[in-house]
């Protein structure tokens, strides 16, 4: 892996952590009580995890139609979208439960 593909890797990850430690911080500084933390983290990260998917699949389309000009290259970057596809479905399962619970928590909170 070159060093410019290690960089962005690096910036993707701190951008994703950097959204996911924001979510936690705003329901925290809102009073979100200790006994739901389990639901806040799982629910951060899947957040920050997806908005970066959302990014990486934008890049990934914009490359099928504007940049491959060959059908190696388009076959490539149908597996790598097959791929965020599955890794966005993942963590939309996956915060289904914690989504859940805190919109019933913040309901309950504003009456």
């Amino acid at each position: 892996m070159n060093l410019e593909k290690l960089e962005s890797n690096l910036a993707n990850a701190r951008h994703t952590a950097s959204m996911a430690h924001s979510v936690v911080i705003k329901l925290k500084e809102m009073g979100l009580p200790e006994h739901l933390d389990d639901y806040l983290g799982t629910l951060s990260t899947d957040l920050g995890d997806l908005c970066n998917a959302q990014d990486e699949l934008a890049s990934l389309v914009n490359n099928l139609t504007e940049v491959s000009q060959d059908w190696d290259s388009i076959g490539d970057i149908l597996v790598d979208i097959r791929a965020v596809v599955e890794h966005i479905n993942w963590h939309a399962s996956s915060l289904r439960r914690p989504i859940n619970k805190l919109t019933h928590y913040a309901y309950r909170t504003a009456l």
